[in-house]
């Protein structure tokens, strides 16, 4: 008699949207309305800087699923570096996820048939939703298109060998910490390699962080180290690129890693981030200051391509959470393409301080 096997539908279709719809006229226009301001209030070399500087601002109202939120250039894709690294947690926490379901649903009697089953249910929808242009490049080889499942998860087992549990295995927790961390990219690769291009893309396209239609969303298709062949999708701001995300992208992502929103619940590498000492504004000395503070941070900083005299400038970014200690509130920012000669020092960040202070500052909560 033939075993049978629950399944566990890894696509199910896109979040609803936990954005407000661009240009609403309620808890949106008051921090649009400042930013825009202070946008038109630049002079001299700020108005170069921060015209092209991408920035999403997102407030998160207790008791509110809907969130006001303000953007300059918000739905541009940039090349952001390593900031798309959080693809690659959310990935990892989405098949975690989703091998816990499984086991649950069908209690494998060992951990070979757990992994056998894993490959079962999940390896031919991930295949069908990879997009077009990641099989075109990698769909012969598998390791690029499905996720390394016994490099990402291990299972603990009772005394009889039955799985009780699904979790990430020691290496892939400490690649994580490389990655986000230390922001080394050898650890990154690693990471990348674990949930593999095709599923990472497939699952961020079906929960509606990336539209391949029109190759707009968060999109992470390089591994940082030159293993993989990247595959590379238009940007704005450097060409094609293998590593890209628009701002409001990223601030729908990340604001549900914070509020624990992901169909995956809360996510524990995304505490990794917490320690404000991490973000921009703080390492070179800006905040805290004006009642604000970052609680979590992963910044961004990698090469463009050399401009025609041959120059290679870095594109520098940011998702972090700010608060507000004065309103006790919190906000979710993401800015991107910020351009450096090198690693950016106070004078550059300030602009870009100055600029999500006074977007926070219009915010008129809704009671």
């Amino acid at each position: 008699m033939k075993e049978w096997i629950a399944v566990v539908d890894l696509f199910t279709g896109a979040y609803a949207d936990n954005l407000q719809p661009e240009g609403a006229a309620d808890r949106n226009r008051s921090m649009q309305d400042a930013l825009n301001a202070f946008l038109g209030g630049l002079t001299g070399g700020d108005v170069t800087a921060l015209e092209r500087t991408a920035l999403t601002v997102v407030a998160l109202e207790e008791g509110i699923e809907t969130r006001a939120w303000a953007g300059h250039r918000a739905g541009e894709v940039h090349y952001s570096a390593s900031l798309v690294k959080l693809l690659a947690v959310y990935a990892a926490h989405t098949l975690r996820f989703f091998a816990k379901q499984l086991r649950l649903d069908n209690k494998p009697p060992s951990v070979d048939a757990l992994f056998a089953q894993l490959a079962g249910a999940f390896d031919s929808g991930i295949k069908s939703h990879t997009p077009v242009k990641i099989m075109a490049q990698h769909g012969a080889d598998d390791t690029k298109i499905l996720p390394a499942y016994r490099t990402v998860l291990q299972a603990p087992t009772d005394a009889t060998g039955k799985p009780v549990d699904v979790d990430f295995t020691p290496g892939y927790h400490g690649d994580s910490t490389g990655m986000l961390i230390h922001q080394e990219n050898a650890p990154a690769a690693a990471c990348v390699h674990g949930v593999a291009f095709g599923f990472m893309n497939a699952k961020a396209g079906d929960d509606g962080f990336f539209d391949q239609t029109n190759e707009r969303g968060i999109w992470l298709a390089g591994d940082y180290q030159g293993q993989w062949t990247p595959v590379r999708i238009a940007s704005t701001n450097d060409g094609a690129v293998a590593q890209a995300t628009t701002a409001i992208d990223m601030a729908r992502l990340f604001t549900r890693m914070f509020d624990g929103s992901l169909e995956s619940g809360p996510v524990d590498l995304f505490q990794m981030l917490a320690g404000g000492a991490r973000s921009w504004f703080h390492d070179r000395g800006i905040w805290p200051r004006g009642g604000l503070e970052a609680s979590h941070s992963k910044v961004g900083i990698g090469p463009f391509k050399p401009n025609s005299a041959g120059v290679i400038e870095q594109a520098v970014s940011e998702a972090l959470i700010v608060h507000d200690i004065n309103r006790g509130m919190n906000f979710v920012v993401v800015w991107q393409n910020l351009k450096v000669p090198g690693r950016p020092t106070r004078t550059q960040l300030e602009p870009v301080a100055r600029m999500v202070e006074a977007t926070i500052a219009g915010f008129r909560p809704t009671t």
